[in-house]
């Protein structure tokens, strides 16, 4: 039997969202569903479902709903479906802010329902791949740039764009964050645009992130020193290149990867079907996106009182 689902939010992304569902085949996209009925009702007739204005109105409709309205959306309206016990994945950050997202946490733990996150990179071929290669990892680059866009820019870039790598972070390494500097700078809004962040791990590793949105230029890359290799890796492209040290001169090789691409929206619709079934376990938990946010927010209090 399909699972009934709509998507709340049908902006830029939330059109993505739909498109995922209602080409899963264990899936029916029953509606669509923003508060802007123009928007509705266009994304629903591209997608030939049912356009709704009023998320109340899925109620008893729904077994699951993807959220991607705005951020200081997300709270009210995960609340809504949580409180009916109706499964939520909801897009990054899960709130506008730590206590708004404990207090979903809870609300989901005392339904017992399904609550998902969407830090959609955990899904991205190229940080999986290193995932598997953390053989003692004593430094990490990662670079998130692009150019200024008006979607996204109701938060600071930290929110945006560094709430990403700091989640993968906290995924990819075993450890928690012992200390931090932040170098953070408003140009275009009155928000953070551009950031810089060292973090020291009490594993010793350290990691630097730089996020920027006011680049000319998109940028997607890691840079890994692992204990026996480096790893140069564009996030984007999926191309990659590993520098092995050797006996003979050069004293070095560089091997050439190239992974293969995936769809990673339609990977995170998939697997949180499979984790409503009970097939799988979710790809990240609500309280793992809490973390990340209450992270997000030291930084930027860090940020604002430098800038």
């Amino acid at each position: 039997m399909k699972l009934r689902a709509a998507v709340v939010g049908v902006g830029y992304l939330g059109n993505f969202h739909a498109q995922k569902i209602k080409a899963h085949p264990e899936a029916e996209l029953i509606g669509v569903c923003d508060f802007s009925k123009s928007q509705a009702e266009k994304v629903a007739a591209s997608l030939q479902t049912e356009a709704f204005e009023n998320p109340e109105d899925l109620l008893g409709q729904v077994d699951y709903v993807h959220i991607a309205a705005s951020t200081q959306s997300h709270y009210d309206l995960a609340k809504l479906f949580l409180g009916e016990h109706i499964p939520v994945l909801v897009e990054k950050p899960i709130a506008a802010t730590v206590a708004q997202a404990e207090e979903l946490c809870e609300l989901a733990e005392k339904q017992n329902t399904l609550l998902t996150v969407g830090h959609i990179e955990r899904f991205n071929p190229a940080f999986t791949y290193l995932k598997d290669r953390m053989n003692g990892v004593s430094y990490l680059e990662l670079n998130r740039l692009a150019p200024f866009r008006a979607r996204g820019a109701d938060v600071s870039v930290l929110h945006d764009l560094t709430i990403h790598d700091i989640d993968l972070v906290n995924w990819l390494f075993a450890s928690s964050i012992e200390s931090y500097e932040v170098s953070g700078r408003k140009l275009i809004k009155p928000t953070i645009d551009d950031v810089s962040i060292r973090l020291k791990l009490r594993n010793g590793a350290q990691v630097t992130i730089n996020n920027s949105r006011v680049t000319p230029q998109i940028i997607r890359n890691f840079r890994s020193v692992n204990s026996n290799e480096v790893i140069f890796m564009n996030t984007a492209t999926l191309e990659a290149e590993i520098l092995k040290p050797t006996d003979a001169d050069p004293f070095h090789s560089v091997e050439k990867v190239q992974l293969t691409k995936q769809d990673a929206l339609a990977l995170e619709a998939d697997h949180f079907i499979q984790a409503i079934k009970g097939h799988k376990k979710p790809a990240i938990t609500g309280r793992e996106a809490a973390l990340a946010l209450r992270q997000v927010e030291d930084f930027v209090k860090k940020a604002e009182g430098l800038s």
